[in-house]
């Protein structure tokens, strides 16, 4: 077991000074884990070049990585609310932001800020030391690498609405940016868990990501009231020697894994992008309102769809294309159909004249997707993402853009198919 036994308090203090490099950093690191006890048996921490950042490996394999952390080294808002030297934010502030951002977040990123203000005297500065200093999210982008996609869309949204509460909070000990900076560490970082809520937990948010459940080698327990640790157990997945511990954050889509973590996944399984259906404006009031209540009476037909690539699926299901079969039905076509046969449409066509119109509304609405979303091509963005130039945040951001217009040219493929079986 790695425990601490000989190091002590003054031990930490005396390596409390400026640190150069990233083995100084985590050196200070572990001998604070050692200080406080954490258990983590079979496991290192290197930093990756690859990440520019630091990740967990195994040492054995055959031991099981085993982690544990004492509840005294978590970071949440009760931590504030316990502090004797943080100041909480006042009601008005906390009602006041949050259209913006929930509370606990909110109190949590002003304690982590008032944490690193205190330098070495902080309970978490060999922690605080180890964060990344910045980050490759869309809020920290130098230039605009995301043309028009809903990822540029909400990073603005998301900027606008910090700027806002840093502008309510007023203070005159940090920045727009560092406010961003502990923001971004809560969002990137933090658990959830029942007992504390969002919470920064040392050592554990070192666990990189992994895509699906079978791929990752490590899952949280939460935390165990009887030795008060958090703890970090393996999955039946097997573990070889200097093999990276994973865990799974969840089912993400590139943008959410982009916004929120400032990575992408090439080939993201979950990738996806929204349409949105709307009702013919040709149609007459009756019309638009027949076709309104048989929406709304059939969960089958809807007007929000998600195009993604599934192996062996159509990329335009049934559901998006009954749709648009109701939608775009003439008054004599909508005749033919009501509450009782409506489900027809998911299997079969009301007519060819009705398919064609779907096919080319289908069509224009990819159409319209792409030139308003997309500045580069598929094929520009390809050739540029094999530069060996690319920084991180233009290298991510082509990998979430490379994802979307590849399901785009799916779709597109498949409307042009359709349209040559028609005629």
């Amino acid at each position: 077991m790695k425990r601490h036994s000989e190091s002590t308090v003054d031990n930490i203090n005396q390596q409390r000074c400026k640190l150069n490099t990233n083995e100084e950093r985590l050196g200070l690191f572990e001998n604070w884990l050692h200080t406080h006890n954490v258990l983590y048996d079979n496991v290192e921490t290197r930093f990756v070049e690859l990440y520019n950042g630091f990740a967990l490996y195994s040492t054995s394999s055959e031991k099981l990585p085993n982690i544990q952390i004492p509840i005294c080294l978590l970071m949440s808002a009760e931590s504030a609310r316990n502090s004797s030297t943080f100041v909480l934010p006042t009601t008005d502030i906390l009602e006041r932001s949050e259209d913006h951002i929930d509370q606990e977040t909110l109190i949590l990123s002003l304690f982590l800020l008032h944490e690193r203000s205190k330098g070495i005297q902080s309970h978490w500065y060999p922690y605080i030391q180890l964060l990344p200093q910045t980050f490759s999210t869309p809020l920290f982008h130098k230039e605009d690498y995301l043309e028009y996609t809903p990822v540029f869309y909400l990073s603005q949204t998301m900027h606008h609405s910090m700027s806002e509460v840093c502008d309510l909070i007023n203070s005159k000990t940090f920045t727009l940016e560092d406010f961003l900076w502990a923001y971004t560490v809560i969002g990137s970082r933090a658990f959830k868990i029942p007992e504390l809520g969002t919470t920064l937990i040392p050592l554990a948010d070192l666990a990189n990501h992994v895509s699906f459940a079978q791929e990752a080698n490590l899952v949280t327990k939460g935390i165990d009231k009887q030795t008060d640790r958090f703890i970090l157990v393996t999955t039946e997945k097997k573990i070889v020697k200097g093999e990276e511990i994973c865990i799974r954050y969840n089912e993400l889509a590139n943008w959410q894994l982009l916004l929120y973590y400032g990575f992408a996944i090439e080939n993201n399984a979950f990738d996806s992008f929204f349409l949105q259906l709307k009702m013919d404006p040709n149609d007459t009031y009756e019309m638009e309102m027949k076709k309104t209540l048989l929406l709304n009476l059939n969960e089958d037909f809807f007007l929000d769809h998600e195009l993604q690539i599934v192996e062996d699926e159509p990329i335009i299901d049934a559901h998006l294309l009954a749709t648009l079969r109701l939608i775009l039905m003439t008054n004599e076509e909508l005749d033919q159909y009501n509450i009782s046969n409506l489900d027809d449409l998911l299997s079969s066509i009301v007519n060819v004249d009705n398919e064609r119109r779907v096919l080319n509304k289908l069509q224009d609405i990819l159409n319209e997707f792409k030139e308003t979303t997309f500045t580069t091509t598929l094929e520009e963005n390809l050739q540029r993402y094999q530069s060996t130039e690319l920084i991180d945040d233009e290298r991510y951001s082509l990998i979430y853009l490379i994802g979307q217009k590849q399901i785009l040219e799916n779709a597109f493929r498949w409307v042009e198919n359709a349209l040559s079986q028609l005629s």
